[in-house]
C-alpha cells in the first residue's frame, strides 16, 4: 500500500473502531465488509467482523468468516485465537484448543490465547492445566486486572486459598478502585472480630471514584464481613445497599420479559403431544436443577465424585439453546410444531446438542448444574427421555435469602437485586416445579436439601440408584476429592456438609421481611 492507502485504511478504521465501542456492530460488519472488498489482506478487518458477530451471538458467521481469515492469514495469531474462541462459543471444545495452541506454537507470548485456553480447560475441570495458562499470562502482564482475576478464581476453584488471598491483595494495591478483588477475597475468607481486611474495605467504601458496578461490590463484600462477625444489624444494612446499588447496574431491566417466558414454557408444553417418544437418547446426561443456591453445588460434588460421571459444572449448552429459542413467539411455535414435532428432526436436535456434551468426556456420564435448567425439563424429557433430572429442593426462602445476600457473576439476573423481583421470580419458579411434577412425575427426583444434610449416606444412595450408578464412597467424601467449583458456593463445598444452612433465613425475616411473601415450599 502507498502512503495514500495507509492514512486512508488508518482513518477508516479509527471510525470503525468507534462504532464497535458504541456498540454498534451491524454496522461495523457493514463498513467493515466494504473495506475488505478493497484491502483484503487486513487481518484486522477480519476481527473486526468475526468480533462483531460474537456480540450479536452469531457465532457460526464468526466462524465462517475467521476460517476464511486463517486462509490467508495461517500464521496470524489474533486470527487462530478468535477462531478458536468461535468454536468455543459453537461447543466445539477440541477444535478450539487446537487453534488456541496454533496461536501458541507461533507466538508463545499470545496473551488472548493464554487467557482463553486457561477458560476452555477450566470449563473442562482440567484446573491444573487453566492455572497453568492463567499463571503464563499472569507473568506476561501482570498489571492486568482481567488476568489477575482469573487467576485468582481458578485458584480458588482448587481450593487453593492462601495462594489465591495472596495474589487478591496484590491486585488490591496495584489496583486500589477495583473492588471485584474485595468481593472475591470476602468469599474465601471467613472474617473475625477486628479483622484488618474489614477496615480497609470500610476505608474505601466512600470513594467517589467508584462506579456502581464498583460500589456494589464493596457493599457486598463489607456486608459478608459482618455476616461472619454475626453483627446482623450492619450486616443487614449493607446487604440493602449492596441489592439497592447492584440494580441500579441493569438498564432499562424489564421483569416482564421473565414472567412472559415462563407463560410461554407452560403454555406450549401443556398443550403438546409427543406420539413416537421411543428414542434411547441421554442415558450419559444427569442435569441438576433448582434455584441458585439451593444446593446445586452440593449435588454435584457429590455425584461428580463417582467415578463414572464428569462434572460439567454449570454448562451453559441447554440454556444457550432453549433461550434462544423462546425469545420470540414465531420462534417457539417452529420449535413446537416442526423441530420437535418431527422425529428425524428431533433427532438431529438431540445429537447436536449430545455431541457438545461430549466434548467433556466421550466416556462418562455428563453431570450439568446449571441450577436454570428447571425452566427446560419437559423439553429435555423430549430430546432425552433417558436423562436423569434431579431437583435442588431447599427451602426457597433460605435459598432467597442467599441469593440476596450475594452478589453473581452471570448476567442479566436483574431480579436477584430487588426484592420485588426476586419474590416473583422464586414464586414463579415454585409454581413451574409444580407443573413439571405433574406433568411428568418420576422422571424428576426431588433431592429434599434438609434431608440431604441431615442424611448423607442414605440419601447418597438414594441419588445414585436414581441415577443407576453404584454407591461409592468417594461419594460421601467429595470433599477430599479436589474436584474445582467455581461457583458462589465454593468457600462452603470445601468445608464439607454443614447443617447450619437449613432454616438459615429464619434469624433475618424481620430484617428482610419481603421474604414472607416467598412461597414456602417448592413440590
Amino acid at each position: 500500500m502507498n502512503n495514500k492507502d495507509i492514512i486512508f485504511l488508518k482513518k477508516k478504521l479509527e471510525k470503525v473502531n468507534i462504532l464497535f465501542k458504541r456498540k454498534e456492530f451491524n454496522l461495523v460488519i457493514e463498513k467493515s465488509k466494504v473495506l475488505l472488498k478493497k484491502y483484503p489482506n487486513q487481518a484486522i478487518i477480519y476481527n473486526y467482523i468475526g468480533l462483531s458477530y460474537f456480540q450479536l451471538v452469531e457465532n457460526n458467521r464468526a466462524l465462517e468468516i475467521f476460517l476464511l481469515a486463517n486462509q490467508k492469514f495461517p500464521s496470524e495469531p489474533s486470527i487462530l485465537c478468535n477462531t478458536g474462541i468461535a468454536y468455543t462459543n459453537l461447543g466445539e471444545l477440541i477444535s478450539a484448543r487446537k487453534f488456541f495452541n496454533k496461536a501458541l506454537n507461533i507466538n508463545p507470548k499470545h496473551l488472548p490465547s493464554h487467557i482463553n485456553l486457561g477458560h476452555l480447560e477450566n470449563n473442562l475441570n482440567h484446573s491444573d492445566l487453566a492455572v497453568a495458562h492463567y499463571l503464563n499470562a499472569y507473568n506476561l502482564n501482570n498489571n492486568s486486572e482481567e488476568v489477575l482475576t482469573y487467576y485468582i478464581l481458578s485458584l480458588s476453584s482448587q481450593g487453593k486459598f492462601a495462594e489465591a488471598k495472596k495474589i487478591i491483595l496484590e491486585l488490591n494495591n496495584k489496583f486500589p478502585n477495583n473492588t471485584k478483588s474485595y468481593q472475591l477475597y470476602s468469599k474465601i475468607h471467613k472474617y473475625e472480630i477486628d479483622d484488618p481486611h474489614q477496615q480497609i474495605m470500610l476505608d474505601k467504601i466512600n470513594n467517589p471514584n467508584l462506579d456502581y458496578e464498583g460500589l456494589s461490590n464493596l457493599h457486598f463484600a463489607v456486608a459478608k464481613s459482618f455476616y461472619d462477625m454475626k453483627n446482623v444489624s450492619i450486616f443487614v444494612h449493607h446487604t440493602l445497599k449492596a441489592n439497592e446499588i447492584k440494580f441500579k447496574t441493569f438498564d432499562n431491566y424489564n421483569f416482564e420479559l421473565e414472567k412472559i417466558k415462563f407463560e410461554q414454557i407452560e403454555k406450549y408444553y401443556q398443550n403438546f403431544q409427543l406420539q413416537d417418544q421411543k428414542e434411547n437418547k441421554g442415558e450419559n446426561l444427569i442435569f441438576i436443577v433448582g434455584l441458585p443456591r439451593s444446593g446445586t453445588t452440593l449435588l454435584h460434588q457429590i455425584i461428580s465424585s463417582h467415578s463414572k460421571t464428569f462434572g460439567a459444572e454449570e454448562s451453559h449448552i441447554l440454556s444457550d439453546f432453549f433461550n434462544k429459542k423462546f425469545e420470540n413467539e414465531n420462534s417457539i411455535i417452529n420449535f413446537f410444531s416442526n423441530e420437535l414435532i418431527n422425529k428425524d428432526t428431533r433427532s438431529k436436535l438431540s445429537n447436536e446438542i449430545l455431541s457438545k456434551y461430549k466434548m467433556y468426556d466421550q466416556n462418562k456420564i455428563i453431570v450439568d448444574k446449571m441450577p436454570f435448567n428447571f425452566k427446560w425439563i419437559g423439553f429435555i424429557k423430549i430430546l432425552f427421555p433417558q436423562a436423569k433430572i434431579i431437583h435442588s429442593n431447599r427451602n426457597p426462602i433460605d435459598s432467597a435469602f442467599s441469593i440476596y445476600r450475594n452478589v453473581f457473576d452471570s448476567p442479566g439476573l436483574g431480579w436477584a437485586y430487588n426484592q420485588n423481583y426476586l419474590i416473583k421470580y422464586v414464586n414463579l419458579y415454585n409454581d413451574l416445579m409444580y407443573f413439571w411434577k405433574q406433568k411428568l412425575g418420576d422422571f424428576i427426583y426431588e433431592c429434599h436439601y434438609e434431608k440431604l444434610v441431615s442424611n448423607q449416606i442414605d440419601e447418597t444412595k438414594n441419588i445414585l440408584k436414581f441415577c443407576n450408578l453404584e454407591f461409592e464412597d468417594r461419594c460421601v467424601n467429595y470433599a477430599e476429592n479436589n474436584i474445582p467449583s467455581r461457583t458462589v458456593s465454593v468457600f462452603q463445598v470445601r468445608g464439607g456438609i454443614y447443617k447450619s444452612s437449613v432454616n438459615l433465613s429464619d434469624k433475618y425475616l424481620n430484617y428482610f421481611s419481603f421474604l414472607n411473601q416467598i412461597k414456602k415450599k417448592a413440590p
